[in-house]
């Protein structure tokens, strides 16, 4: 058995957020994000989830992320930790939301500047566990010099620490520590189910 398309949504000038509500009736759910690019450079792509007894997208989440790069013309190559993206998440009732990040978008300024990925969320609908997802995703970030042009492939993985089933996502435009910044300027956003 294969995906079943839920939802689709192109943004095509600034927008806020996208989000989308979880029935509980897959158990997984997969989302695929297309040509990312925020309002601000180099902002990231983050998400954050929501269940039925919390008032907004601010759940506890535990997160690692590692990432492989290149800069053209092999200038650079590596593959690192990004122990700024290992996140604790821990205080849903804080006052600030914190969005898990899943790829940085890149320079506003050039067309091909932007980023993909895919994210699987498992079992949303569970309240005995906490829920698990991964995300994989690449970016493409140009500069003003062809040196500085940088391709890079995230990977994240985490877990949503609250046993209530989760009922939406939201994607936003944010900056590195996890802080909503800038909107959303192109993607194209699509989530799928699989029984």
């Amino acid at each position: 058995m294969g995906y079943t398309l839920i939802d689709k949504d192109t943004v095509t000038s600034s927008t806020a957020n996208v989000d989308y509500t979880i029935d509980g009736t897959y158990d997984e759910i997969f989302f695929t994000v297309t040509g990312f690019k925020s309002t601000v450079d180099s902002r990231n792509l983050g998400f954050q989830f929501i269940t039925a007894s919390e008032g907004g997208y601010d759940l506890p989440i535990q997160s690692a992320a590692w990432k492989q790069h290149a800069y053209a013309h092999g200038s650079s190559t590596g593959i690192a930790y990004e122990s700024a993206w290992d996140s604790d998440i821990s205080d849903k009732d804080d006052t600030a939301t914190q969005f898990a990040r899943m790829c940085q978008g890149g320079d506003t300024s050039e067309s091909h500047s932007a980023a993909s990925g895919e994210l699987t969320l498992y079992r949303p609908q569970d309240t005995t566990h906490y829920k698990f997802y991964l995300s994989v995703a690449h970016s493409h970030d140009a500069a003003s010099t062809a040196a500085q042009e940088l391709a890079q492939l995230f990977r994240t993985a985490g877990y949503v620490k609250d046993t209530d089933a989760i009922i939406g996502i939201r994607f936003v435009s944010c900056d590195y520590s996890g802080d909503q910044d800038g909107n959303i300027n192109y993607g194209e956003f699509a989530m799928y189910g699989l029984s």
